[in-house]
């Protein structure tokens, strides 16, 4: 293998995995990269509607109310159409993937209505959540969902609104592809997400997707940007440390114990249950042994352990 070869195979294995919510964001919702946007939504939504031009807006809900739960998406835009298109990844399956959904679509909803406006004003909204884990029990790899009217013995099974929609896309189920559903360059763009370093010269003959590779080579050399990834990576890791099954039910044991002592015992069971969940999890998404070591507390023998 020439030095030069080596050289390009070192700078794929190095390349900041789109998967992680920070990595997407960047790549796909930055200023100058609205044509890379475009035509990944187009894929997905395969021309309703088909997007000529996108303006991006604030990604910052806060709270109204101090009880209330601020929220921060991916990406947001509005399209030459004036549709609202929410865009998410989501690498861990916390169980709620739909709840998580509405609740988020809500809040773009109500921003968007102003006083006075008639109800029949307030623009289609499209929520699209791209999961690297499977997330429901669907065969397929690309689910629509609508507002619909249940089927009753005088009535058929029909939308009622397309002003709500949600696309749910399970990464790991891209060998089930629905026929015609999805549009062109589909699978393209989501095997770009999945392993960029996977994406081939055909491929890479989409304009757009080749930008997104050279956009991501740059991204991934600079030291500023990998800082701020890793620093996405420890967040993340802290969250689910305090939020995944595993930690509550590592409480819940300690807790049955009635003695402080067992109490710290099932807390840190629960504790280190998650780490090793969150490792597995950033090794899947092509993440250093050492990287993820320093994210997650645990010794490098042991994530090394954990790829076996």
């Amino acid at each position: 293998m020439t030095t030069r070869n080596k050289s390009q195979n070192k700078q794929v294995n190095e390349l900041l995995p789109v998967k992680n919510d920070y990595v997407f964001s960047r790549l796909f919702g930055a200023k100058n990269h609205e044509h890379i946007l475009i035509s990944l939504l187009n894929s997905i939504l395969n021309g309703r509607p088909h997007i000529k031009s996108i303006k991006l807006e604030p990604t910052e809900f806060r709270k109204k109310t101090p009880k209330g739960k601020s929220v921060r998406l991916d990406i947001v835009a509005t399209t030459d159409d004036g549709t609202i298109i929410q865009v998410e990844m989501q690498c861990v399956n916390k169980g709620n993937i739909i709840d998580r959904a509405i609740f988020c679509q809500s809040r773009l909803r109500a921003k968007e209505l102003k006083e006075g406006e008639d109800y029949s004003s307030v623009p289609d909204v499209i929520s699209i959540w791209i999961c690297d884990q499977s997330v429901t029990d669907r065969v397929g790899c690309c689910h629509e969902m609508l507002v619909t009217y249940q089927k009753t013995n005088l009535d058929p099974f029909e939308p009622a609104s397309k002003k709500v929609r949600y696309y749910i896309i399970e990464l790991q189920k891209l060998n089930k592809i629905p026929q015609g559903v999805v549009g062109k360059n589909f699978k393209i763009w989501m095997v770009f997400i999945v392993d960029p370093g996977k994406i081939g010269r055909k491929s890479l003959e989409v304009p757009e997707v080749r930008v997104a590779k050279e956009e991501l080579v740059m991204m991934s050399a600079d030291k500023e940007t990998r800082a701020e990834y890793l620093a996405r990576v420890q967040q993340q890791n802290d969250i689910i440390s305090g939020q995944t099954t595993s930690y509550k039910e590592g409480l819940r044991e300690g807790e049955a114990r009635g003695l402080k002592k067992g109490e710290t015992r099932g807390l840190k069971k629960g504790a280190a249950m998650s780490k090793r969940e969150t490792a597995r999890n950033f090794l899947s998404m092509g993440v250093s042994p050492d990287k993820v070591a320093r994210g997650t507390g645990l010794s490098v023998s042991e994530v090394k352990k954990l790829m076996k």
